[in-house]
């Protein structure tokens, strides 16, 4: 008889441990499964910023280049990647300026209209008669 007793004893025990075991792997799961959103959001809003910095250089050579007085020029770089990676920038329809960086595009409608394109490396901005020229 007290042999079967201490059988259940450690049957009761196993079970107990096995379910232990099972609610600490739910709570690493669920752990592990909040760590990894916040990096990917981490991550996501890394890329934005990037985006915004790129779009950030550009807007603030039209701004200046719109505020002085004609006969205005200077000379501004753009990098061909960020960390890296290649990206996408362009001025469409002379009103917006766009940067695709990733899975990341950022939009920036400009005050003044902005005649010409923005490349890679050195790049020409110029203000005559109260338009902006980039590269053209």
């Amino acid at each position: 008889m007290k042999y079967k007793a201490q059988k259940k004893h450690n049957a009761q025990f196993a079970i107990e441990f096995v379910v232990l075991i099972a609610f600490m792997f739910l709570i690493f799961l669920g752990f592990t499964a909040v760590i990894t959103s916040k990096i990917l959001e981490a991550k996501e809003n890394e890329r934005q910023k990037i985006a915004e910095d790129i779009a950030s250089l550009v807007r603030n050579e039209i701004y200046l280049a719109k505020s002085v007085a004609d006969g205005y020029s200077r000379t501004f770089t753009i990098p061909t990647k960020v960390k890296g990676v290649s990206f996408a920038i362009e001025i469409v329809d002379n009103r917006e300026l766009v940067v695709k960086y990733l899975d990341k595009e950022y939009v920036s409608f400009l005050q003044a209209d902005v005649i010409g394109t923005i490349s890679y490396g050195a790049n020409t901005i110029r203000k005559e008669e109260s338009i902006v020229y980039i590269n053209a």
